[in-house]
């Protein structure tokens, strides 16, 4: 412990991209690690406790999300810590934020006996819960991954391997993936019902086919269609190819070859390597769609071995977390955008005697 007078008696697990995580105990003293409990790569000491997660965007290291651990419950594994996925410009719980006003909005949709707009409003709600909670679940899978790959071991400049680790990568990959697509429809389903009287809708697809026959689009209307476009493409459509690719044509450690995880090196603290964890996602994923719903991509063994070794490209293939926070964020955009066409504004939750339904008693 390094606990200064003042200071917040919190524990904070700040996870960032590749497996990184930054420790800080209560005070000053932060602890950047390969891995939760691997090997140090950095300390610092930050300026104050409100500036962690600004400081060390400020070192390169970017927090994707955050653990707090505050209560004894939490410290004895009676709870878990509180987790929090951060918004891509660093500076928003926008997850948590907007999660919020989506409860609000049931709540009060749920007292005027609103049901549909009630039933939609809970799912977006818990939608952003369990996709901010999968986000977490990939971050500890890229973390175990690095803290074992680098268990006895120096990190390489690039180093393409499989472990006993990647099945939970992956699983940790696609979970997100499926999670994000439930959230994507859930969305669609709102705007169809109230922002186009659309009962019947609820896919992101057929939002997007009615939109298309649309005379003249509002804002909402060119705000999804441009994101679902899938010539531009999109990034909505996008996600949704590598969605449909990993869920109905392969799966991702399959879908170009033999996958790999990569250990690879970023540039750190005073221009310092730092070890990370690499997946990369395939590059022009619907052309990829395209080939693998004629058949194999493979005639031969031999092509198959050549496609598995090539070096992978950042700039081209983006890495799996990276890509699917920035997917989870956008998610949490969109959704900030389509709550202001609620028919029931979102209302402070205050629950009293009158709200409570069957046999609960507060004691």
């Amino acid at each position: 412990m390094n606990s200064v007078a003042g200071s917040p008696q919190v524990f904070r697990v700040a996870w960032s991209t590749g497996g990184v995580v930054a420790i800080n105990e209560p005070g000053p003293d932060v602890r950047i690690q390969a891995g939760m409990g691997g090997p140090s790569v950095h300390e610092f000491r930050t300026t104050n406790h409100e500036n962690l997660f600004a400081d060390l965007w400020a070192l390169g290291l970017p927090t994707v999300g955050a653990s707090f651990a505050h209560s004894p419950d939490q410290f004895q594994g009676l709870r878990p810590p509180d987790f929090l996925a951060m918004s891509r410009d660093g500076k928003r719980w926008l997850c948590t934020e907007i999660r919020q006003r989506w409860r609000e909005v049931a709540v009060a949709a749920g007292r005027a006996n609103l049901m549909r707009l009630f039933d939609v409003a809970s799912r977006v709600a818990s939608g952003l819960t369990y996709s901010e909670l999968r986000l977490s679940d990939l971050l500890n899978a890229y973390s175990v991954q690095l803290r074992s790959h680098l268990h006895n071991a120096k990190p390489k400049d690039y180093q393409a391997f499989k472990d006993l680790n990647s099945p939970a990568v992956y699983r940790a990959i696609s979970a997100l993936f499926w999670e994000l697509a439930v959230l994507r429809d859930s969305l669609a389903e709102f705007a169809s019902a109230f922002c186009f009287s659309q009962l019947d809708i609820r896919s992101m697809s057929g939002l997007r086919r009615f939109l298309n026959r649309m005379q003249r689009p509002d804002q909402v209307a060119e705000q999804v269609l441009q994101i679902t476009d899938p010539a531009v493409p999109g990034w909505v459509a996008v996600f949704s190819s590598y969605r449909d690719l990993f869920t109905h044509l392969a799966p991702m450690e399959q879908a170009t070859g033999a996958g790999f995880a990569v250990q690879d090196l970023r540039v750190g603290p005073n221009g310092s390597p730092i070890p990370q964890i690499y997946y990369p996602l395939p590059s022009e994923v619907q052309e990829l769609n395209r080939l693998r719903s004629k058949g194999v991509l493979f005639n031969t063994m031999d092509e198959l071995a050549a496609a598995s070794s090539r070096r992978h490209d950042r700039t081209s293939e983006p890495d799996a977390l990276e890509y699917l926070h920035a997917c989870t964020d956008r998610f949490a955009l969109l959704a900030t955008a389509l709550i202001a066409r609620s028919p029931v504004p979102p209302t402070p939750i205050r629950i009293g005697p009158e709200d409570l339904r069957g046999p609960i008693r507060v004691e």
